[in-house]
This record gives structure tokens, C-alpha cells and sequence, in this order.
């Protein structure tokens, strides 16, 4: 019985490694700053703020130069309904650059997992040791244009 039991028991230990799951880890902040499509992204959203902020202050300085109060208000309720229509295009624009960037790490990472046998993937700031660090391989891959 001790034997068998044994026996068992050597079995079981010899067969954990097949079982093993391989996880790897990415820095997805540094992946973030060292994506070229991810750095023009976000110019382009910086740039489209940018010109958000030129806008109020061109017509602030055209506020400047009305004299009437009537013109004043309707001035001013142009002015708002036509800033209004640019955040909204705005925040858009900047959700969309986001979630484009965002598909485009997550598939590298899903690619690079799986072309190096990695069954699991973690943010590298929520896994201080034990996983393989897959980051400048997911960077590599995005910025060769691969998914």
C-alpha cells in the first residue's frame, strides 16, 4: 500500500510541469510611451485641444470689441452652442484614437503571448516577479505594424 501510494505520489510530481501555466508580463505604460502610432495619436488629440483653446480665445477677443448687450447675448449663446459641438466632437474624436490604440496593444500582446507560448499576460505593475516580461517585444511588434 505505502508503495502504491508512493508511487502515486511520484507520478503526480512528475506530471505538475504539464500543467504549468507560462505567464508573461507587460509595462503597458511603457509600451504606451514608446508606440510611435500611440505618440501621434496622442498629438493629434493635444493638437485638436490646442485648437479648442485658440477658438475661446478668439472669441473672447471678439466679445472684446460688441458694444450692445443684445449682441452681447446672442454672441455669447453662438459662441457656447458652437464650443459645445466641438467637445462633443472632440471627446469623440479622442475616444475613438484611444480604443484604436488600445486594440492595437492588446492584439500585439495576444500575438507576442502566443507566438512565445504564454498562456496569461499581466500588467507588469501588478506582477513583481515570476512571468516572463514580454514589453519590448509587444512594442517591437506595434511599431513594426503588426497586431
Amino acid at each position: 500500500m505505502k508503495n502504491k501510494f508512493l508511487a502515486l505520489l511520484l507520478a503526480f510530481i512528475m506530471t505538475t510541469p504539464a500543467f504549468a501555466y507560462t505567464i508573461g508580463s507587460v509595462n503597458y505604460r511603457e509600451v504606451l510611451e514608446n508606440y510611435s502610432k500611440a505618440k501621434a495619436a496622442q498629438n493629434e488629440i493635444e493638437d485638436r485641444a490646442n485648437s479648442m483653446q485658440r477658438f475661446l480665445l478668439d472669441k473672447e477677443n471678439e466679445f472684446k470689441k460688441i458694444t450692445s448687450p443684445v449682441q452681447k447675448k446672442s454672441f455669447e449663446e453662438q459662441t457656447a452652442k458652437s464650443f459645445a459641438q466641438q467637445q462633443n466632437a472632440y471627446q469623440a474624436f479622442k475616444t475613438k484614437k484611444e480604443k484604436e490604440i488600445d486594440d492595437a496593444i492588446v492584439g500585439a500582446i495576444k500575438s507576442v503571448a502566443l507566438e512565445n507560448k504564454i498562456d496569461a499576460v499581466m500588467d507588469a505593475r501588478v506582477m513583481f516577479f515570476g512571468a516572463v516580461d514580454i514589453t519590448q517585444k509587444v512594442i517591437t511588434k506595434l511599431n513594426m505594424g503588426g497586431k
